[in-house]
């Protein structure tokens, strides 16, 4: 025999499912729950960006003033000729960028070019990435040349920065970081 509350039971769902209708409570935390996951991941994104790009002028900045001291001959003079290798001169430049400087990047990791080029050269700098393998091209970051008075030169410089939400950021190496990257170029003076 079937219970009596068995036959009600259709009715009663029924006269629940219109009650549920017009209920607004919980709406908010509905709206809510679809609504935060895209904007804290914007918000994340902004910020990433923002610190990348602060991190890239601290960058600019600090190469653009140390790269003074090739323009006035000081770093070439300082240099005991013949001693020093291309490795040892690239770290003490590297030491001159980041000696007194707040940096946001690890400067351990910083890489350096200091190249002259001759005035029919072309002033294109080479990328410091190997765009097919995701890596640093080989041999950027030991090449130095010392420039000579009134010649043109390049100080190309580039560091690792950590990407914290790399899906929304494909543009990163095959370690998961992002490569900062700056370039200056002038002409020494004629210094003695």
């Amino acid at each position: 025999m079937i219970p009596p509350f068995v036959h009600r039971l259709p009715a009663l769902a029924l006269r629940r499912a219109r009650r549920f209708g017009p209920a607004r409570r919980g709406a908010v935390a509905v709206e809510f729950g679809l609504i935060a996951l895209p904007f804290v991941g914007l918000l994340a994104a902004i910020t990433e960006t923002a610190l990348a790009f602060f991190a890239a002028q601290m960058l600019d900045a600090t190469v653009a003033d140390a790269a003074r001291q090739i323009y006035t001959g000081q770093f070439q003079n300082s240099l005991q000729s013949g001693t020093l290798t291309a490795e040892k001169t690239l770290e003490k430049f590297r030491d001159i960028v980041c000696t007194n400087r707040v940096t946001i990047f690890d400067c351990s990791k910083l890489k350096i070019d200091i190249l002259p080029v001759t005035d029919n050269d072309s002033f294109t700098p080479k990328s410091p990435i190997d765009a097919q393998k995701k890596t640093w091209r080989e041999g950027f970051g030991t090449n130095y040349k010392k420039p000579d008075p009134s010649q043109i030169v390049l100080v190309q410089a580039a560091v690792e920065f950590p990407v914290f939400f790399g899906a929304m950021n494909p543009m990163t190496l095959t370690n998961g970081m992002r490569v900062l990257q700056t370039t200056v170029a002038f002409r020494t003076e004629p210094y003695q």
